[in-house]
């Protein structure tokens, strides 16, 4: 295994301390995000001078074989090695002294256990208990010795009945040493472990740690989220409409993180219109190793066609295989397309192609660990996803000069791509236009297809890791400038409030507050919020002030804005109304009064749809 204190760099440009990637599991194909984490890790390592752990946290894989398989693929390289929890448990609890002010009267080891008992595979030996309904209630962790390392109830309560967690963490001589009342106690254990007292970075690619991690304080760490994928369910309904269910458990929780990574301008300004900016979203595209020298650019069969995509519902794969069947049948057979990737889709697409009666034109060639390769082949991409955060495909693809052809989706494609320049936006879902995009290009004359294929390693260049790194360390400066500078607390009261329900369903808040902030700090104004958060729901919603008018003497007139999509996004709930004030990463919430004005007032429509009001 590489040896983190050996590397050494000559010109480091990241920030000095111990750099961390932060992920679940490592999955035995190392593609999308988990590719992206892995080369930003590389390239870290080659570009950045500093070298990365990759952390993972669970107990189901065997990662000496996953090292080896990443070593042979060439996922790992100088400078990046893979850390997991459960590999590292042994020699942390050995070097621990037993807490003796803790309890451990939920420990109750499977050794005391008269029941029956289940031997679980996995890279350790591991025993379960269940409740006769098939519910976990127990696992035992052991070491290669035989020894136990941790015994994790999951009814710490009572006995029998799944209900509270106990975690016990014991030396080679099954002694507790440490109880955790959760799993993430277990994991800040091994952090602090690995952190000590040096400056850390964590950047953190999945939403399983990432709920974990923006928990994570520490004097000496920085956490860094960055968003993988798109975050509505359906982009199309807007900003305010239903967010996917892993966005709906980490975006709530955004605040926390002292910075969120967005991969698209695109992307974040769509948060931001949920959210607002309160200072600690940056963006940073996915980057690339981009050859100092291009490809060459030489003649290459114009009608072969790549997609390198997951056969999942999301990829809409069956779309680029109708198109290329229309396009086979209108330029009498030219046109090939290669599908690279494996997925639960199969069967179904190659039905598709059989139905088409397209199977010497489309092939579905599964995983491919040369992928950049089979792009130095083709002459032109497509990408046909719902939504993306950034498709690094669509680099890939222009950095060996092979065109890509992709729908209109949030968020990745408009970012990278100048229609026509350097290859083609396609309308969103728009098979014939797909089809009529991909017939045009192959037909035009080859020095403009040669033309567009220059273009697109040039545009290529912008995403190489020379160019992304730096950015990388330019935000992490930022960050740490930001974490560490004074605290400058801030308190803010709420002076008088009034509201206006408009035509067409917006809403119009105005405040008169007083600010209270140190005198060092007077002269720079905070950001201010109204936060709309729901009753009995985790999300909410965060606008900012349209008018902001200073009255001297810490006073300030506040006007918000709130519009129909986000108030008809929020219904039916009950909704609390806050003002927030913002100096990152200092700020201050207060619930927002509502001051009697003599007469309630409730407006309403008519079953005509007339308007109505109710005075009390």
């Amino acid at each position: 295994m590489f040896d983190p204190a050996s590397f050494t760099s000559d010109a480091p440009i990241l920030p000095a301390g111990r750099h961390f990637a932060v992920t679940w599991s490592l999955p035995t194909e190392f593609a999308g995000r988990t590719n992206a984490m892995l080369h930003r890790s590389r390239a870290f390592a080659a570009n950045g001078g500093r070298p990365v752990d990759i952390l993972t946290f669970d107990d189901f894989r065997d990662y000496s074989a996953i090292r080896d398989q990443l070593l042979t693929e060439g996922f790992l390289s100088e400078g990046t090695s893979v850390l997991n929890l459960w590999e590292d448990l042994p020699a942390l609890a050995d070097a621990l002294d037993r807490d003796a002010d803790q309890e451990y009267a939920s420990f109750s080891p499977l050794a005391t256990w008269a029941g029956p008992v289940v031997d679980l595979e996995g890279p350790h030996a591991r025993r379960a208990r269940y409740s006769e309904d098939g519910t976990l209630l127990q696992i035992d962790h052991f070491r290669s010795d035989g020894s136990l390392l941790v015994s994790d109830r999951h009814d710490a309560r009572s006995k029998g009945t799944h209900g509270g967690r106990s975690l016990t963490l014991c030396d080679s001589d099954g002694i507790p040493v440490r109880h955790y009342g959760s799993s993430w106690g277990l994991y800040r254990e091994w952090l602090d472990s690995l952190v000590g007292e040096t400056p850390a970075w964590f950047v953190v690619d999945n939403k399983n740690t990432a709920r974990f991690m923006s928990t994570f304080r520490r004097d000496t760490a920085v956490v860094l989220y960055v968003i993988h994928e798109s975050h509505l369910e359906s982009w199309t309904e807007g900003f305010a409409s239903t967010m996917t269910r892993s966005a709906q458990e980490v975006f709530p929780l955004l605040d926390r993180f002292d910075g969120v990574i967005y991969l698209t301008e695109q992307q974040a300004s769509d948060v931001h219109q949920r959210y607002a900016d309160i200072g600690n979203s940056f963006v940073i595209p996915i980057s690339r190793s981009i050859a100092v020298e291009p490809p060459a650019t030489a003649r290459r069969s114009a009608a072969i066609g790549i997609q390198a995509a997951s056969l999942n519902r999301r990829k809409r794969i069956d779309h680029s295989i109708r198109a290329v069947q229309r396009v086979h049948e209108s330029l009498a057979g030219t046109v090939q397309l290669n599908v690279f990737g494996e997925g639960t889709q199969r069967e179904v697409l190659e039905e598709l192609i059989k139905n088409l009666a397209v199977e010497d034109v489309v092939r579905l060639r599964g995983h491919s660990k040369e992928v950049r390769r089979e792009f130095d082949l083709a002459s032109f991409s497509l990408l046909t996803s719902t939504s993306e955060a950034m498709p690094l495909v669509i680099v890939e693809s222009m950095a060996a000069g092979c065109v890509p052809i992709a729908y209109d989706i949030p968020y990745g494609p408009a970012s990278v791509i100048d229609s026509g320049v350097n290859g083609f936006i396609v309308e969103y879902g728009n098979i014939s236009e797909l089809a009529d995009c991909i017939s045009a290009f192959v037909t035009l004359p080859e020095d403009e297809r040669a033309s567009m294929r220059v273009a697109a390693i040039q545009r290529a260049q912008a995403f190489a890791d020379t160019a992304i790194v730096p950015r990388w360390a330019k935000v992490m400066q930022d960050v740490w400038e930001r974490k560490y500078a004074p605290s400058s607390p801030l308190d803010v009261d709420v002076v008088s409030s009034d509201y206006i329900l408009e035509a067409g369903g917006q809403m119009k808040i105005s405040l008169l507050v007083d600010l209270e902030a140190p005198d060092d700090r007077d002269s720079v104004r905070p950001d201010f919020f109204c936060a709309l958060r729901p009753r009995k729901q985790q999300d909410f919603f965060r606008v900012p002030a349209v008018t902001v008018v200073d009255k001297g003497d810490g006073r300030y007139h506040l006007e918000f804005t709130i519009g129909d999509p986000l108030l008809h996004a929020l219904a039916p709930s009950t909704v609390d109304f806050s003002l927030e004030a913002w100096r990152y990463p200092d700020s201050v919430s207060r619930r927002i009064p509502l001051f009697d004005h003599g007469t309630s007032r409730q407006i309403y429509a008519t079953r005509h749809g007339n308007l109505s009001m109710v005075l009390r």
